[in-house]
């Protein structure tokens, strides 16, 4: 997956988010709600490990009661855990 300019601009939009740095940096709820669409978990915890590159590469991982979201470098970008 690749959250690009136009994607995350219109995520900005519906949120109505001017923060600059999302022309950089994509949002980390937006990319949650993409971790999240295969599962049906209402208590989860969200670490927020590193920030994630508009067109940056990402896969997600599903494991347990854990989901990754990683680049394709192997680094962590967020990791939600079921409660």
């Amino acid at each position: 997956m690749k959250f690009d300019i136009s994607l995350v601009n219109e995520y900005l939009s519906i949120i109505h988010d001017s923060n600059p740095i999302h022309q950089e940096i994509v949002p980390g709820q937006l990319v949650c709600e993409w971790l999240l669409e295969d599962v049906d978990w209402h208590h989860y915890t969200v670490k927020y490990k590193n920030p994630i590159y508009i067109d940056e590469t990402l896969e997600k991982s599903l494991q347990d009661n854990k989901i990754k979201c990683i680049n394709a470098q192997g680094m962590v970008k967020i990791m939600i855990e079921k409660q």
